[in-house]
């Protein structure tokens, strides 16, 4: 069962992906729509994706402790990782705007677009509480020091770079966690509305990701080999260390297979849009993307099975 879950969630990420890039090629679509998809999913649909799920949890007292852990290790886990992107990409000798890119894509994974609905088929409603806790840490990182260190790696200045990240989406995350902690609800209408919007990120950062694809030569894209060091250590040898050292103690075992799957998640998608957006190497990021959400079809399923194995 959690086997069919990861694989229909990832040809379904493939499949919308596909048809940008169908769209694009046959010129059924034209290719500039993507400058409008990406100031859409950063300006509309992200932020709205972010204040509606969080706030549409409800808290467990018992539940906190776990989030607490999640968080600490993550943190913990994002810095190692950025260090083996930054060494990798260093010792490949990739350009100054690749390296961020690199970099980035080794320490933040997909854990929204297909962690959310990967880990609720796998571990129900609690499972997507820790998901999202995960998902928090690894967003308000996104939008902080990520968008910093690509809009200087696009060129622009520090201080440019600083006031990227007063952003729409660091607004919606400070606001959605002051809603949390007071305990605060949009009304139900309100809520369901927005969250439809919000819903639309997933096919609307596919599509961008296809049509980007159609836009360059995919000649020799075989050949990222950075990518592939990249896919052994954070979508395998991390993890399964990891899950290996965190089974030794009394850690509640639902936080320990979604704090594992959302480490083991491929390229986040949205880092793409991120890269076009400052005039970063957004080539690289499509290119990766696409390689390591093509990858998660065999690691994913390995991971989960060796956390069968000893949890």
């Amino acid at each position: 069962m959690g086997f069919e879950v990861i694989a229909r969630q990832i040809i379904m990420l493939a499949v919308i992906m596909l048809l940008g890039f169908i769209g694009v090629k046959t010129k059924y679509i034209n290719a500039n729509l993507k400058k409008g998809i990406s100031q859409v999913i950063l300006k509309f649909t992200l932020p709205l994706l972010n204040v509606t799920a969080i706030t549409g949890q409800e808290l467990r007292p018992d539940m906190l402790q776990n989030a607490a852990v999640i968080i600490v290790i993550e943190l913990i886990i994002l810095a190692l990782m950025f260090g083996i992107g930054s060494l990798v990409s260093r010792l490949l000798h990739l350009p100054t705007a690749t390296r961020t890119i690199h970099t980035l894509m080794t320490m933040l994974g997909n854990v929204i677009f297909l962690g959310y609905p990967l880990i609720t088929a796998l571990y129900g409603q609690e499972g997507l509480f820790y998901a999202i806790v995960y998902a928090l840490v690894n967003d308000i990182v996104l939008w902080t020091i990520g968008v910093f260190l690509v809009a200087r790696s696009g060129g622009g200045s520090t201080k440019a770079g600083l006031k990227k990240l007063l952003n729409p989406n660091t607004v919606a995350l400070v606001a959605a966690l002051i809603m949390l902690a007071c305990g605060l609800r949009l009304p139900d209408i309100l809520h369901e509305t927005l969250a439809s919007v919000g819903s639309m990120t997933t096919c609307l950062s596919m599509l961008f990701i296809g049509i980007t694809l159609a836009d360059i030569p995919l000649k020799g894209i075989y050949k990222r080999w950075s990518v592939y060091v990249n896919i052994a250590l954070k979508m395998l040898l991390v993890p399964a260390g990891l899950a290996l050292l965190l089974a030794q103690f009394p850690i509640d075992r639902t936080m320990l297979g979604v704090l594992i799957l959302q480490i083991a998640m491929p390229a986040q998608s949205i880092l793409t849009v991120v890269a076009s957006d400052f005039g970063s190497d957004d080539r690289y990021a499509a290119e990766y993307v696409f390689i390591t959400t093509v990858a998660s079809l065999v690691t994913l399923p390995a991971v989960y099975w060796f956390i069968l194995q000893i949890i």
